[in-house]
């Protein structure tokens, strides 16, 4: 310890003697319980006594607590403490501008130490690295928020932002997060972990990769979000995110949501089910209320049953857990039922209700007055409920099909105003519709093959609809011509990329003569 100094006198004892024992546990001795106890317990308590309306001291107040090997305040272990300092800070107090430009320029550093990979001295908890990328991606999120809140912002303000646009920039956020993921690729198991500099290094890369796959969701570019696990098994319960609760549920509902907006229904509800089950035994006992932030995960609870819920009205022919079924019943059970018939509106209610916040990434005109926080998100909507409107016809097309074993093609389409032709084409777009692209894998693991999305079965033979039971693993024809669809539809987006300009006719052997 070095001589105090005149900041070391507005310090509360207590706080200095955590951050000397945080800094000899995470720089020196690497005693994980040591680590655990600081950390999850004593930070707490401290904040609770003595930090409850007012931010922790300031990293250069405790800087004599905190000595490197050289002589010198330790910048490294300064960088992990700002960190903490912030968390509590965006956690429990009003911020400015300034604290999160501030909180900005400090994971950078904080960052670069890492990544410069010739610092093998420090030591976190898994869960404390989590926390520390989580936040991350948080502080992102509520700054793209925050800049596009431009009605009554002050002059002095908007001139400061003006000249920060480099910060909390979405592509210096996302390259933070693959550079800190190749320190970890989950891809390549215990290797990789030998492979890291130190067990820091591992964990930054591992949990770089999921907090990656969350900030792709929050852009709306859903196919990165679940390409962004990479060799990531979602749902191995032994996986090292799982351990983390507030970390298994993380990840499977922003996966969850990305598949349900890429229409793949039947992954989106089985992403879902499992770790919903797990939550509805829970809240049978009252085991909810004895997790660390039990109103947090109610409510990621309650998002996922919706979720649920209106990826099961678009998918009606999955197999639900009773207690899931039971849950969404007391909850949501009016409004199931509107979506079962296509309401539009309950579908909008629901899906606003449970979205996270999409962020705006790029950079608002701050001479505009006008408040743009909500145009990502009103865009997600938006596009889902194009999807919901192509679905009513089917809802409405399916309630007539439970009703008979066989009907006349001319028949039914009289009973929805179509002529026999037009809805003999209907019905095989609803047949291409049912059958969902649900045969990509999710990270390391693979689903079940593609299935119908229906609860109901049928069949055009000449002028007659045949309806039989639910669609099992058997061959049927339909499958044939269903996966022929698909890939004529890949087809189709593949010379869409191409080029569509003729190619030049060939040259007469005069001219290749006179380029000679």
């Amino acid at each position: 310890m070095s001589d105090p100094t005149a900041e070391d006198f507005l310090v509360n004892q207590q706080i200095k003697d955590f951050a000397f024992d945080l800094h000899d546990a995470t720089r020196r001795s690497h005693l994980a319980e040591d680590i655990k106890r600081l950390y999850t317990v004593e930070f707490k308590e401290l904040s609770e006594k003595y930090c409850d309306k007012q931010p922790w001291p300031v990293a250069e107040a405790i800087a004599s607590q905190c000595i490197g090997n050289d002589g010198a305040p330790d910048a490294y272990f300064l960088c992990v403490y700002r960190e903490l300092m912030f968390r509590h800070m965006f956690a429990k107090l009003k911020t400015t501008l300034e604290d999160r430009l501030a909180a900005w320029a400090n994971y950078r550093a904080l960052f670069d130490f890492v990544l410069a990979g010739d610092d093998a001295a420090t030591e976190l908890s898994s869960q404390w690295v989590f926390d520390i990328l989580h936040e991350f991606v948080y502080q992102f999120q509520s700054f793209c928020q925050y800049r596009t809140q431009n009605s009554g912002r002050s002059a002095e303000e908007r001139s400061l932002l003006e000249a920060s646009d480099a910060c909390w920039h979405a592509p210096t956020v996302l390259g933070y997060l693959l550079r800190l993921a190749e320190l970890g690729r989950a891809a390549d198991g215990p290797a990789g972990r030998a492979r890291a500099p130190s067990p820091l290094h591992y964990q930054m890369g591992y949990f770089a990769t999921i907090s990656r796959s969350r900030v792709e969701c929050l852009l709306g570019d859903y196919e990165a979000s679940v390409a962004a696990l990479g060799a990531v098994d979602p749902f191995d319960e032994g996986a090292e995110f799982a351990k983390i609760f507030s970390c298994r549920l993380n990840v499977l509902y922003h996966l969850g949501y990305s598949l349900m907006m890429l229409k793949r229904y039947r992954d989106a509800l089985a992403t879902f089910d499992g770790v919903l089950a797990h939550l509805a035994r829970l809240a049978k006992h009252g085991g909810l209320q004895r997790f660390p932030a039990a109103d947090q995960v109610q409510k990621m609870n309650d998002r996922m049953l919706a979720l649920f819920a209106i990826a099961l009205a678009l998918a009606p022919g999955f197999p639900v857990d009773d207690g899931v079924a039971a849950a969404i019943k007391d909850k949501y059970g009016d409004k199931m039922a509107l979506m079962e018939r296509g309401d539009a509106a309950t579908f909008d209610n629901m899906l606003t209700y449970a979205s996270p916040k999409f962020v705006v990434p790029s950079i608002p005109d701050y001479g505009a007055p006008v408040n743009s926080s909500h145009d990502a998100y009103k865009q997600q909507i938006r596009l889902f409920n194009d999807e919901v409107l192509q679905q009513q016809k089917l809802s409405k097309i399916r309630s007539y099909l439970k009703l008979y074993t066989s009907i006349g093609l001319d028949k039914l389409a009289r009973f929805n105003d179509e002529s026999v032709a037009a809805f003999r084409a209907q019905l095989v777009g609803i047949k291409a519709k049912l059958r969902l692209d649900d045969r990509k894998p999710i990270g390391a693991a693979r689903l079940d093959a593609a299935g119908g999305a229906d609860d109901i079965h049928f069949y055009v033979k000449g002028d007659m609809i045949h309806v039989d039971e639910p669609a099992t693993q058997a061959a049927r024809h339909d499958d044939f011509f269903a996966n022929q669809m698909k890939k004529y539809d890949d087809y189709i987006e593949v010379v869409k990329g191409l080029d569509a300009k003729p190619p030049p006719p060939p040259a007469s052997p005069r001219a290749a003569q006179d380029r000679d």
